[in-house]
Protein backbone atom coordinates (compact mmCIF):
# COMPACT_ATOMS: atom_id res chain seq x y z
CA UNK A 1 0.00 0.00 0.00
CA UNK A 2 2.78 2.25 0.58
CA UNK A 3 4.29 1.99 -2.45
CA UNK A 4 1.30 2.30 -4.27
CA UNK A 5 1.16 6.06 -2.39
CA UNK A 6 4.45 6.55 -3.65
CA UNK A 7 4.10 5.89 -6.99
CA UNK A 8 0.65 7.97 -7.20
CA UNK A 9 2.40 10.64 -5.69
CA UNK A 10 5.35 10.50 -8.25
CA UNK A 11 2.85 10.28 -10.98
CA UNK A 12 1.15 13.30 -9.55
CA UNK A 13 4.71 15.39 -9.26
CA UNK A 14 5.24 14.35 -12.72
CA UNK A 15 1.85 15.50 -13.87
CA UNK A 16 2.59 18.93 -12.15
CA UNK A 17 5.70 19.20 -13.38
CA UNK A 18 4.52 18.63 -17.14
CA UNK A 19 1.73 20.92 -16.90
CA UNK A 20 3.90 23.87 -15.31
CA UNK A 21 7.09 23.15 -18.19
CA UNK A 22 4.22 23.14 -20.69
CA UNK A 23 2.67 26.81 -19.14
CA UNK A 24 6.44 27.90 -19.18
CA UNK A 25 7.15 26.50 -22.29
CA UNK A 26 3.42 28.19 -23.56
CA UNK A 27 4.33 31.68 -21.99
CA UNK A 28 7.71 31.54 -23.65
CA UNK A 29 6.19 31.15 -27.28
CA UNK A 30 3.64 33.74 -26.49
CA UNK A 31 6.28 35.85 -25.16
CA UNK A 32 9.19 35.68 -28.05
CA UNK A 33 6.74 35.07 -31.60
CA UNK A 34 5.92 37.92 -33.13
CA UNK A 35 3.08 40.09 -32.45
CA UNK A 36 0.01 40.67 -34.94
CA UNK A 37 0.57 44.46 -35.61
CA UNK A 38 -3.06 45.64 -37.54
CA UNK A 39 -2.27 48.81 -40.11
CA UNK A 40 -5.23 50.80 -40.96
CA UNK A 41 -4.77 52.22 -44.34
CA UNK A 42 -7.52 54.63 -45.55
CA UNK A 43 -8.30 54.02 -49.48
CA UNK A 44 -9.71 56.16 -51.51
CA UNK A 45 -11.97 56.18 -54.96
CA UNK A 46 -10.79 54.56 -57.82
CA UNK A 47 -7.83 53.29 -56.00
CA UNK A 48 -9.11 51.10 -53.43
CA UNK A 49 -9.82 48.08 -54.89
CA UNK A 50 -6.12 47.80 -56.18
CA UNK A 51 -4.89 48.84 -52.71
CA UNK A 52 -7.04 45.78 -51.27
CA UNK A 53 -5.52 43.61 -52.90
CA UNK A 54 -2.16 44.58 -52.53
CA UNK A 55 -2.88 44.41 -48.78
CA UNK A 56 -3.94 40.97 -49.24
CA UNK A 57 -0.60 39.96 -51.02
CA UNK A 58 1.46 41.79 -48.28
CA UNK A 59 0.47 39.97 -45.30
CA UNK A 60 1.38 36.55 -47.12
CA UNK A 61 5.07 38.33 -47.09
CA UNK A 62 4.19 39.73 -44.09
CA UNK A 63 2.20 37.71 -41.76
CA UNK A 64 2.78 39.46 -38.91
CA UNK A 65 0.87 42.36 -39.90
CA UNK A 66 -2.40 42.42 -40.87
CA UNK A 67 -3.68 45.20 -42.93
CA UNK A 68 -7.41 46.49 -42.42
CA UNK A 69 -8.63 48.55 -45.62
CA UNK A 70 -11.28 51.37 -44.75
CA UNK A 71 -12.67 52.32 -48.09
CA UNK A 72 -14.21 55.85 -48.56
CA UNK A 73 -15.29 58.16 -50.95
CA UNK A 74 -13.45 61.29 -51.52
CA UNK A 75 -15.65 63.89 -49.22
CA UNK A 76 -15.91 61.19 -46.18
CA UNK A 77 -12.37 59.99 -46.49
CA UNK A 78 -10.70 64.02 -46.89
CA UNK A 79 -13.14 64.70 -43.58
CA UNK A 80 -12.04 61.56 -41.60
CA UNK A 81 -8.66 62.03 -42.03
CA UNK A 82 -8.78 66.31 -41.81
CA UNK A 83 -10.66 65.04 -38.09
CA UNK A 84 -7.91 62.69 -36.99
CA UNK A 85 -5.23 65.05 -37.81
CA UNK A 86 -7.16 67.78 -35.56
CA UNK A 87 -7.66 65.49 -32.69
CA UNK A 88 -4.33 63.37 -32.95
CA UNK A 89 -6.03 60.37 -32.75
CA UNK A 90 -3.77 57.71 -34.37
CA UNK A 91 -7.03 56.54 -36.15
CA UNK A 92 -5.71 55.45 -39.24
CA UNK A 93 -1.88 54.80 -39.61
CA UNK A 94 -1.75 55.12 -43.54
CA UNK A 95 -3.21 58.23 -44.87
CA UNK A 96 -3.95 59.09 -48.69
CA UNK A 97 -4.73 62.19 -50.25
CA UNK A 98 -5.35 64.31 -53.05
CA UNK A 99 -2.49 65.84 -54.61
CA UNK A 100 -4.62 69.32 -54.06
CA UNK A 101 -4.29 68.38 -50.46
CA UNK A 102 -0.48 67.55 -50.37
CA UNK A 103 -0.05 70.88 -48.28
CA UNK A 104 -3.14 70.36 -45.84
CA UNK A 105 -1.67 66.59 -45.33
CA UNK A 106 1.87 67.34 -45.36
CA UNK A 107 2.21 68.93 -41.03
CA UNK A 108 0.97 65.58 -39.84
CA UNK A 109 3.17 63.04 -41.93
CA UNK A 110 6.28 61.47 -41.24
CA UNK A 111 9.17 62.21 -43.29
CA UNK A 112 10.76 59.48 -45.43
CA UNK A 113 14.13 60.62 -43.71
CA UNK A 114 12.51 60.54 -40.29
CA UNK A 115 11.35 56.93 -40.80
CA UNK A 116 14.45 55.78 -42.45
CA UNK A 117 16.10 57.28 -38.63
CA UNK A 118 14.26 55.45 -37.15
CA UNK A 119 13.49 52.43 -39.22
CA UNK A 120 16.93 51.77 -41.01
CA UNK A 121 15.91 47.79 -41.22
CA UNK A 122 12.49 48.81 -42.83
CA UNK A 123 13.81 50.33 -45.45
CA UNK A 124 12.53 48.08 -48.69
CA UNK A 125 12.72 50.22 -51.42
CA UNK A 126 15.36 52.82 -52.61
CA UNK A 127 14.68 53.37 -56.93
CA UNK A 128 13.32 56.98 -56.24
CA UNK A 129 14.90 57.56 -59.76
CA UNK A 130 12.79 55.31 -61.45
CA UNK A 131 9.50 58.00 -60.42
CA UNK A 132 7.90 60.08 -63.11
CA UNK A 133 9.56 63.46 -62.18
CA UNK A 134 6.80 65.45 -62.39
CA UNK A 135 4.03 64.20 -60.40
CA UNK A 136 6.81 62.88 -57.79
CA UNK A 137 7.95 66.15 -57.35
CA UNK A 138 5.22 68.19 -56.31
CA UNK A 139 3.37 65.56 -54.38
CA UNK A 140 5.22 62.94 -52.94
CA UNK A 141 7.22 66.27 -51.47
CA UNK A 142 6.65 68.99 -49.06
CA UNK A 143 9.03 71.57 -48.65
CA UNK A 144 11.86 69.76 -50.11
CA UNK A 145 11.81 66.42 -48.09
CA UNK A 146 9.36 63.52 -49.22
CA UNK A 147 6.23 62.55 -47.25
CA UNK A 148 4.84 59.96 -49.03
CA UNK A 149 4.25 57.77 -52.47
CA UNK A 150 2.37 58.32 -55.59
CA UNK A 151 -0.11 55.22 -55.78
CA UNK A 152 -2.20 56.26 -58.63
CA UNK A 153 -0.90 58.81 -60.92
CA UNK A 154 -3.89 60.25 -62.65
CA UNK A 155 -3.92 62.86 -65.54
CA UNK A 156 -7.21 64.28 -67.35
CA UNK A 157 -7.98 62.24 -70.48
CA UNK A 158 -10.93 62.45 -72.82
CA UNK A 159 -13.30 59.30 -73.48
CA UNK A 160 -14.93 59.63 -76.73
CA UNK A 161 -17.04 57.27 -79.15
CA UNK A 162 -14.58 56.96 -82.17
CA UNK A 163 -17.40 54.52 -84.31
CA UNK A 164 -18.97 57.78 -84.21
CA UNK A 165 -16.04 60.34 -84.77
CA UNK A 166 -15.33 58.05 -88.14
CA UNK A 167 -18.62 57.82 -88.87
CA UNK A 168 -19.00 58.99 -92.99
CA UNK A 169 -22.89 60.31 -92.79
CA UNK A 170 -22.09 62.43 -89.16
CA UNK A 171 -18.95 63.44 -90.73
CA UNK A 172 -21.54 64.95 -93.67
CA UNK A 173 -24.07 66.08 -90.90
CA UNK A 174 -21.72 67.76 -89.21
CA UNK A 175 -21.36 70.34 -92.48
CA UNK A 176 -24.04 70.90 -93.06
CA UNK A 177 -25.15 71.26 -89.11
CA UNK A 178 -21.78 74.30 -88.59
CA UNK A 179 -23.17 76.29 -91.70
CA UNK A 180 -26.50 76.42 -90.12
CA UNK A 181 -24.49 77.04 -86.24
CA UNK A 182 -21.66 78.73 -86.90
CA UNK A 183 -23.23 81.99 -86.07
CA UNK A 184 -24.12 80.89 -82.86
CA UNK A 185 -21.25 78.84 -81.92
CA UNK A 186 -19.30 82.00 -82.70
CA UNK A 187 -21.02 84.00 -80.42
CA UNK A 188 -20.71 81.28 -77.57
CA UNK A 189 -16.50 81.06 -78.67
CA UNK A 190 -16.35 84.91 -78.43
CA UNK A 191 -18.61 85.44 -75.19
CA UNK A 192 -15.84 82.93 -73.54
CA UNK A 193 -12.83 84.99 -74.91
CA UNK A 194 -11.40 81.89 -77.27
CA UNK A 195 -10.67 82.10 -80.45
CA UNK A 196 -13.04 81.89 -83.75
CA UNK A 197 -10.36 80.99 -86.01
CA UNK A 198 -10.14 77.35 -83.96
CA UNK A 199 -14.07 76.62 -84.76
CA UNK A 200 -13.62 73.36 -86.49
CA UNK A 201 -15.71 72.99 -90.25
CA UNK A 202 -15.18 69.59 -90.03
CA UNK A 203 -16.22 66.61 -87.52
CA UNK A 204 -12.75 66.14 -85.77
CA UNK A 205 -11.88 64.55 -81.80
CA UNK A 206 -11.71 67.69 -79.98
CA UNK A 207 -7.66 68.83 -79.17
CA UNK A 208 -8.97 72.76 -78.33
CA UNK A 209 -11.94 73.78 -75.86
CA UNK A 210 -13.37 75.87 -79.29
CA UNK A 211 -13.08 72.54 -80.63
CA UNK A 212 -15.30 71.03 -77.80
CA UNK A 213 -17.45 73.67 -77.91
CA UNK A 214 -18.58 72.88 -81.45
CA UNK A 215 -18.32 69.15 -81.34
CA UNK A 216 -20.14 68.34 -78.49
CA UNK A 217 -22.90 71.05 -79.08
CA UNK A 218 -23.62 69.09 -82.71
CA UNK A 219 -23.59 66.01 -80.16
CA UNK A 220 -26.55 67.37 -78.20
CA UNK A 221 -30.61 66.52 -79.01
CA UNK A 222 -31.13 69.46 -77.70
CA UNK A 223 -29.55 71.55 -80.41
CA UNK A 224 -29.42 69.24 -82.92
CA UNK A 225 -32.46 67.09 -83.10
CA UNK A 226 -30.85 64.25 -85.57
CA UNK A 227 -27.96 63.65 -83.40
CA UNK A 228 -27.52 60.04 -82.16
CA UNK A 229 -26.31 60.64 -78.86
CA UNK A 230 -28.28 62.79 -76.31
CA UNK A 231 -25.43 64.53 -74.69
CA UNK A 232 -22.49 65.89 -76.67
CA UNK A 233 -20.09 66.31 -73.45
CA UNK A 234 -20.49 64.74 -70.43
CA UNK A 235 -19.64 67.28 -67.62
CA UNK A 236 -20.31 67.34 -63.60
CA UNK A 237 -21.80 70.21 -61.91
CA UNK A 238 -22.86 68.88 -58.76
CA UNK A 239 -21.56 71.00 -55.21
CA UNK A 240 -18.38 68.80 -54.82
CA UNK A 241 -14.97 68.70 -54.99
CA UNK A 242 -14.89 68.00 -58.73
CA UNK A 243 -15.86 71.80 -59.18
CA UNK A 244 -12.24 72.71 -58.74
CA UNK A 245 -10.52 70.80 -61.09
CA UNK A 246 -12.70 71.42 -64.34
CA UNK A 247 -12.78 75.02 -63.87
CA UNK A 248 -8.89 75.06 -63.50
CA UNK A 249 -9.12 72.71 -66.23
CA UNK A 250 -10.78 75.19 -68.49
CA UNK A 251 -8.96 78.41 -67.31
CA UNK A 252 -5.78 76.71 -67.87
CA UNK A 253 -5.49 77.28 -71.71
CA UNK A 254 -5.90 80.96 -71.11
CA UNK A 255 -3.44 80.63 -67.85
CA UNK A 256 -0.41 78.88 -70.22
CA UNK A 257 -0.98 81.27 -73.38
CA UNK A 258 1.64 84.19 -74.36
CA UNK A 259 -1.22 86.29 -73.23
CA UNK A 260 -1.64 84.68 -69.65
CA UNK A 261 2.18 84.05 -69.19
CA UNK A 262 2.70 87.97 -69.67
CA UNK A 263 -0.47 88.81 -67.40
CA UNK A 264 0.35 86.34 -64.45
CA UNK A 265 3.60 85.11 -64.72
CA UNK A 266 5.38 81.81 -64.83
CA UNK A 267 3.24 78.91 -63.28
CA UNK A 268 4.96 78.37 -59.82
CA UNK A 269 4.15 75.53 -57.10
CA UNK A 270 2.12 74.77 -55.06
CA UNK A 271 0.07 77.89 -56.21
CA UNK A 272 -0.77 75.93 -60.00
CA UNK A 273 -2.83 77.43 -62.96
CA UNK A 274 -5.33 78.93 -60.83
CA UNK A 275 -2.68 81.73 -59.24
CA UNK A 276 -0.25 84.26 -60.37
CA UNK A 277 3.06 83.37 -59.83
CA UNK A 278 3.64 85.55 -56.61
CA UNK A 279 0.34 83.76 -55.36
CA UNK A 280 -2.83 86.09 -56.24
CA UNK A 281 -6.08 84.25 -57.86
CA UNK A 282 -5.36 84.79 -61.65
CA UNK A 283 -9.33 84.90 -62.08
CA UNK A 284 -9.46 88.15 -60.38
CA UNK A 285 -10.93 90.80 -62.42
CA UNK A 286 -8.83 93.33 -61.42
CA UNK A 287 -6.19 91.18 -63.10
CA UNK A 288 -8.35 90.21 -66.54
CA UNK A 289 -11.58 89.04 -67.80
CA UNK A 290 -10.81 85.60 -68.35
CA UNK A 291 -11.99 83.75 -65.06
CA UNK A 292 -15.46 85.77 -65.86
CA UNK A 293 -15.49 84.48 -69.62
CA UNK A 294 -14.66 80.88 -68.90
CA UNK A 295 -16.76 80.98 -66.17
CA UNK A 296 -19.46 81.54 -68.69
CA UNK A 297 -17.77 78.70 -70.54
CA UNK A 298 -18.07 76.63 -67.89
CA UNK A 299 -21.94 77.05 -67.64
CA UNK A 300 -22.12 76.60 -71.65
CA UNK A 301 -20.95 73.02 -71.36
CA UNK A 302 -23.07 72.00 -68.72
CA UNK A 303 -25.75 72.88 -71.28
CA UNK A 304 -24.85 69.69 -73.06
CA UNK A 305 -25.29 67.73 -69.97
CA UNK A 306 -28.77 66.73 -69.00
CA UNK A 307 -29.03 67.58 -65.20
CA UNK A 308 -25.60 69.12 -64.66
CA UNK A 309 -26.57 70.10 -61.27
CA UNK A 310 -27.54 66.56 -60.28
CA UNK A 311 -24.28 65.02 -62.39
CA UNK A 312 -21.16 63.86 -60.29
CA UNK A 313 -18.45 61.18 -61.37
CA UNK A 314 -20.61 58.13 -61.65
CA UNK A 315 -22.89 60.02 -63.66
CA UNK A 316 -20.85 60.32 -66.08
CA UNK A 317 -19.40 57.08 -65.68
CA UNK A 318 -22.92 56.23 -66.50
CA UNK A 319 -23.74 58.42 -68.70
CA UNK A 320 -20.86 57.92 -71.46
CA UNK A 321 -21.01 53.84 -70.60
CA UNK A 322 -24.17 53.29 -71.58
CA UNK A 323 -24.08 54.98 -74.66
CA UNK A 324 -25.66 58.11 -73.61
CA UNK A 325 -23.04 60.63 -74.66
CA UNK A 326 -20.76 61.17 -77.47
CA UNK A 327 -17.46 62.68 -75.20
CA UNK A 328 -16.67 62.80 -71.69
CA UNK A 329 -13.64 65.44 -72.79
CA UNK A 330 -12.79 66.36 -68.72
CA UNK A 331 -12.43 62.62 -67.07
CA UNK A 332 -9.38 61.18 -65.56
CA UNK A 333 -7.07 58.01 -66.76
CA UNK A 334 -8.35 56.35 -64.22
CA UNK A 335 -11.76 55.19 -66.10
CA UNK A 336 -9.73 53.50 -68.72
CA UNK A 337 -10.13 49.65 -67.65
CA UNK A 338 -13.65 50.77 -67.29
CA UNK A 339 -14.16 51.87 -70.86
CA UNK A 340 -11.99 50.09 -72.78
CA UNK A 341 -10.86 46.50 -70.69
CA UNK A 342 -13.40 45.59 -69.05
CA UNK A 343 -16.64 47.27 -71.62
CA UNK A 344 -17.71 44.22 -72.63
CA UNK A 345 -18.71 43.23 -69.21
CA UNK A 346 -19.10 47.11 -67.80
CA UNK A 347 -20.59 48.74 -70.22
CA UNK A 348 -21.50 46.49 -73.61
CA UNK A 349 -23.62 49.18 -74.97
CA UNK A 350 -20.21 50.73 -76.14
CA UNK A 351 -17.41 47.90 -76.25
CA UNK A 352 -15.23 48.02 -78.60
CA UNK A 353 -16.09 51.55 -79.73
CA UNK A 354 -13.71 53.67 -77.40
CA UNK A 355 -11.29 56.10 -78.30
CA UNK A 356 -9.16 57.71 -75.85
CA UNK A 357 -7.01 60.96 -75.97
CA UNK A 358 -5.66 64.00 -74.14
CA UNK A 359 -7.98 66.35 -72.51
CA UNK A 360 -8.78 69.68 -74.92
CA UNK A 361 -6.31 72.28 -74.19
CA UNK A 362 -4.22 72.00 -70.83
CA UNK A 363 -4.72 68.96 -69.07
CA UNK A 364 -4.94 68.72 -65.43
CA UNK A 365 -3.00 66.14 -63.30
CA UNK A 366 -4.86 64.57 -60.48
CA UNK A 367 -2.89 61.85 -58.63
CA UNK A 368 -2.83 59.73 -55.03
CA UNK A 369 -0.45 59.63 -52.84
CA UNK A 370 0.02 57.27 -49.32
CA UNK A 371 2.20 58.02 -46.36
CA UNK A 372 2.54 57.32 -42.60
CA UNK A 373 0.74 59.36 -40.03
CA UNK A 374 2.26 61.18 -37.11
CA UNK A 375 -0.13 59.79 -34.78
CA UNK A 376 0.18 56.61 -36.08
CA UNK A 377 1.15 53.82 -33.09
CA UNK A 378 3.01 51.48 -35.38
CA UNK A 379 5.04 53.76 -37.98
CA UNK A 380 7.32 51.02 -38.83
CA UNK A 381 4.92 48.33 -40.22
CA UNK A 382 2.88 51.14 -42.02
CA UNK A 383 6.11 52.30 -43.84
CA UNK A 384 6.36 48.95 -45.00
CA UNK A 385 3.02 48.74 -46.49
CA UNK A 386 3.37 52.08 -48.08
CA UNK A 387 6.97 51.25 -49.67
CA UNK A 388 5.35 47.87 -50.24
CA UNK A 389 3.03 48.91 -52.81
CA UNK A 390 6.00 50.82 -54.93
CA UNK A 391 7.49 47.34 -56.29
CA UNK A 392 7.09 46.80 -59.85
CA UNK A 393 4.85 43.67 -59.78
CA UNK A 394 2.66 45.65 -56.81
CA UNK A 395 1.83 48.85 -59.69
CA UNK A 396 1.17 46.07 -62.04
CA UNK A 397 -1.37 44.52 -60.50
CA UNK A 398 -2.77 47.86 -59.21
CA UNK A 399 -3.17 48.85 -62.55
CA UNK A 400 -4.76 46.21 -63.66
CA UNK A 401 -7.31 45.72 -61.13
CA UNK A 402 -7.83 49.47 -60.42
CA UNK A 403 -6.63 51.80 -63.64
CA UNK A 404 -3.78 53.00 -61.27
CA UNK A 405 -1.81 54.33 -63.80
CA UNK A 406 1.91 53.49 -62.73
CA UNK A 407 4.07 56.37 -61.12
CA UNK A 408 7.32 54.22 -62.26
CA UNK A 409 9.05 54.84 -65.60
CA UNK A 410 10.02 51.19 -65.92
CA UNK A 411 6.86 49.58 -65.43
CA UNK A 412 5.12 51.94 -67.98
CA UNK A 413 7.67 50.94 -70.95
CA UNK A 414 6.53 47.59 -69.63
CA UNK A 415 3.68 47.34 -70.27
CA UNK A 416 3.41 49.78 -73.08
CA UNK A 417 3.26 47.02 -75.58
CA UNK A 418 -0.13 45.73 -74.06
CA UNK A 419 -1.32 49.44 -73.31
CA UNK A 420 -0.68 51.89 -76.06
CA UNK A 421 -2.71 54.43 -74.13
CA UNK A 422 0.44 54.44 -71.77
CA UNK A 423 2.04 56.87 -74.36
CA UNK A 424 -0.99 59.16 -74.14
CA UNK A 425 -1.30 59.40 -70.83
CA UNK A 426 3.00 59.64 -70.30
CA UNK A 427 2.88 62.64 -72.46
CA UNK A 428 -0.07 64.22 -70.42
CA UNK A 429 1.83 64.03 -67.44
CA UNK A 430 5.04 65.85 -68.76
CA UNK A 431 4.17 69.49 -67.91
CA UNK A 432 0.38 68.79 -66.61
CA UNK A 433 -1.41 71.86 -65.30
CA UNK A 434 -2.42 71.63 -61.43
CA UNK A 435 -4.29 73.12 -59.09
CA UNK A 436 -2.79 74.57 -55.98
CA UNK A 437 -2.11 72.42 -53.08
CA UNK A 438 -1.36 74.74 -50.55
CA UNK A 439 -2.66 74.09 -46.94
CA UNK A 440 -5.33 76.21 -47.07
CA UNK A 441 -6.95 74.08 -50.00
CA UNK A 442 -9.45 72.24 -48.12
CA UNK A 443 -11.62 75.86 -47.41
CA UNK A 444 -10.51 76.95 -51.51
CA UNK A 445 -12.02 73.93 -52.67
CA UNK A 446 -15.33 74.29 -51.03
CA UNK A 447 -15.51 78.28 -52.26
CA UNK A 448 -15.33 77.58 -55.78
CA UNK A 449 -17.74 74.58 -55.68
CA UNK A 450 -20.53 77.56 -53.67
CA UNK A 451 -19.77 80.28 -56.04
CA UNK A 452 -19.56 77.74 -59.39
CA UNK A 453 -22.95 76.34 -58.43
CA UNK A 454 -24.24 79.30 -57.46
CA UNK A 455 -23.81 80.72 -61.04
CA UNK A 456 -24.61 77.99 -63.11
CA UNK A 457 -28.12 77.39 -61.01
CA UNK A 458 -28.69 81.05 -62.03
CA UNK A 459 -28.63 81.81 -58.49
CA UNK A 460 -25.68 84.66 -59.29
CA UNK A 461 -24.42 86.12 -62.38
CA UNK A 462 -20.68 85.46 -63.59
CA UNK A 463 -19.55 88.52 -62.44
CA UNK A 464 -21.35 88.33 -59.28
CA UNK A 465 -19.92 84.38 -58.52
CA UNK A 466 -15.71 85.31 -59.65
CA UNK A 467 -15.70 88.70 -57.21
CA UNK A 468 -17.59 86.87 -54.33
CA UNK A 469 -15.01 83.70 -55.40
CA UNK A 470 -11.86 86.34 -55.17
CA UNK A 471 -13.03 88.33 -52.56
CA UNK A 472 -13.29 84.51 -50.55
CA UNK A 473 -9.77 83.14 -51.86
CA UNK A 474 -8.01 86.35 -51.26
CA UNK A 475 -9.88 86.04 -47.17
CA UNK A 476 -8.60 82.35 -46.91
CA UNK A 477 -4.94 83.08 -47.78
CA UNK A 478 -4.88 86.39 -45.72
CA UNK A 479 -4.55 88.65 -48.89
CA UNK A 480 -6.41 91.00 -47.82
Amino acid sequence: MRNAAITRLQAIIIAVIVIVAAIAGYAIYEYTRPKVVTIKVVAIAHAAPGIQALAQDFMKEYPNIKIEVLLFDWETGRDRQLHDMAVKAGEFDVYMWDCIYTGAFAPHLYTVDELKSRFPDAEIFRDYADFIRSVDERYAHWEGKRIGYVVCTNVMAMFYRKDLFEDATLKDNYRTWIRANYNTVRAIIEECGLDVNRIPQELVVPTTLEELVAVARFFTKRFNPDSPTEIGNTIMAMRTHTIHWEYCWLFAQWRRSPEGLRVCGPVTLPWGDLFTSDGKPAFDPAITDMGVKILKLFKYLTEYQTSPMETEWSQCMEHFGRGRAAMWAGSWASVFIDFVERASEEYPEIAGKVGVAKSPGVGIDGTWQVGVSKYSKNPKEAWLFCQYMMSKESMKKAWQIASSFPVRISVIQELSSQYPVFNIFLEALQDPGTRTYVPENPELEDSIAKWVTSYVAGEVSAEEAINGLTAEWKQILGLT
